[in-house]
């Protein structure tokens, strides 16, 4: 996989920049593009209460290197939920908070070593993949009848690390989990940014220590920000307008064109690799 800075930087895309120092053509479709896409993840996410990664990353990944969108994707997650932590560290379900984020401490090492040793065909889809066990473990919505011990929390939070690490989604094992938990829907909703913006902590760590991070993916991250911010509160707006009886068929329908998407794509540079 290509180095995960190679984003916006107009000589890596074989553009150079106008005489006048405006973006070239290519350049500015994929400024576009990007804003795009985390404008509209965040009002996902806005929406749902969770699904910025899993809409994000797939979607970012067609325009510049999986792995430069999974940095930018994680950064988003932690900037943006970390104005919520003051409010939520006080209502989230710390009995199973504390257990799945052991497993995600243990988990997202795993996933990011995993981030740099594979293909970007290949990267595409295992994210095609984890978007549609979302779809899976969404469409099915069972429940627990009670809270499953700390072995099987610990599992899910693994799991969830894993998936964090590879490609800055968490989402699908922990977003099923609280589902099914008997908590609350607020309860739940809280404890999920507070779990989010924790691994979004976890697997940043290594990559600012590791020296994986460009003045490009920076600043990309930066600009990205107010756009993560205006469509979390577009999709705030949304749900409070139409209600909750329509989240769950939204995400299960974006996740499963995403995971499509993805994997045609994952497919298409797998096969011309081995041509």
């Amino acid at each position: 996989m290509a180095s995960p800075g190679h984003c916006f930087n107009p000589s890596v895309s074989g553009s150079e920049p106008s005489s006048l120092g405006f973006p070239s053509v290519p350049e500015l479709a994929t400024i576009l593009s990007m804003s795009g896409i985390i404008f509209l993840s965040a009002v996902l996410r806005g929406f749902t209460g969770f699904g910025f990664g899993l809409a994000a990353v797939p979607l970012m990944g067609l325009v510049i290197e999986p792995a430069g969108a999974v940095l930018i994707a994680l950064a988003l997650q932690f900037l943006g939920g970390a104005a919520d932590l003051r409010e939520g560290r006080k209502m989230a379900h710390w009995p199973t908070l504390r257990w799945l984020m052991l497993g995600a401490l243990a988990g997202t090492p795993v996933g990011m070593a995993a981030l740099m040793g594979v293909s970007s065909g290949v990267a595409q889809l295992l994210i095609a993949a984890v978007c549609l066990s979302a779809v899976g473990l969404l469409a099915a919505g069972r429940s627990f009848t009670g809270l499953p011990g700390r072995g099987a929390t610990v599992a899910v939070g693994a799991l969830a690390g894993l998936f964090n690490g590879l490609a800055a989604m968490p989402g699908p094992p922990v977003v099923a989990f609280y589902l099914a938990a008997p908590v609350s829907a607020l309860v739940a909703r809280v404890s999920l940014v507070v779990f989010f913006t924790v691994t979004a902590a976890l697997a940043l760590a290594p990559t600012i220590f590791g020296g994986w991070w460009t003045s490009d993916l920076a600043l990309s991250a930066a600009a990205g920000l107010p756009l993560m911010i205006l469509g979390t509160h577009a999709g705030n707006r949304l749900f409070r307008h139409y209600g909750a009886r329509h989240h769950r068929a939204a995400s299960l329908a974006v996740f499963a064109c995403i995971a499509l998407v993805s994997g045609v794509h994952g497919i298409a540079e797998v096969l011309s690799a081995a041509a």
